[in-house]
């Protein structure tokens, strides 16, 4: 993550052409681990086990990482501005669609995950072509991944604990519903109003 929050110019400076920093390349280590995350949870027959957890964690803590490093080593760049949370929907993508397909989350929801991360990607994606710049992640964007993060780490690794899996679907559908309207009312102020943006 970049930031999560949107800071003055004076006190964040946007590297527009530095690509191999420390947050960019974390982004793109969390997308190579996703693959070893399903093979090692397919061949434990879906049980967790010590690997799966190590790889888990990797995800999560570069997620918060990456936007840690780039603030402390003053690199943070417009490609990680769209790398960072096109990063998370890809994540959220490969994950929930290998739950979903094996039957351990409901189509309504993985719907709900895949068209509303559409929506914001074409969002962004117009407001780069009439403003020139990228939108940071707004704050309920990244509590509402964080409660998926958890709505899908109890599916994985506390199966049993089906209440506690409940509330985090339904949070986790609220949070998504929220964050969409969120990024639709200030991507309208951006395009249409001509609200500044960091």
């Amino acid at each position: 993550m970049e930031t999560q929050k949107n800071v003055s110019s004076n006190q964040l400076q946007v590297h527009r052409k530095d690509i191999l920093t420390a947050g960019n390349l974390l982004s793109l280590f969390r997308v190579l681990i996703l693959p070893f995350v399903i093979i090692v949870h397919q061949n434990n027959d879906l049980r967790p086990d010590l690997l799966l957890v190590l790889l888990t964690v990797s995800i999560v803590f570069s997620d918060f990482l990456d936007g840690y490093l780039s603030r402390k080593l003053n690199q943070v760049t417009e490609l990680g501005k769209w790398l960072d949370p096109i990063t998370d929907k890809i994540c959220a993508f490969v994950l929930f669609t290998y739950v979903w397909w094996i039957g351990w989350v409901p189509l309504w929801f993985y719907l709900l995950v895949i068209l509303r991360d559409l929506f914001i990607l074409t969002g962004s994606f117009f407001i780069k072509q009439k403003r020139g710049k990228v939108a940071m992640s707004v704050m309920t964007g990244k509590v509402a991944v964080f409660i998926m993060s958890l709505y899908w780490i109890s599916l994985v690794f506390f199966p049993d604990h089906e209440s506690s899996t409940m509330i985090l679907k339904y949070a986790s559908t609220v949070m998504l519903i929220i964050s969409g309207g969120v990024y639709f009312v200030r991507g309208y102020r951006i395009l249409k109003v001509g609200v500044e943006f960091k």
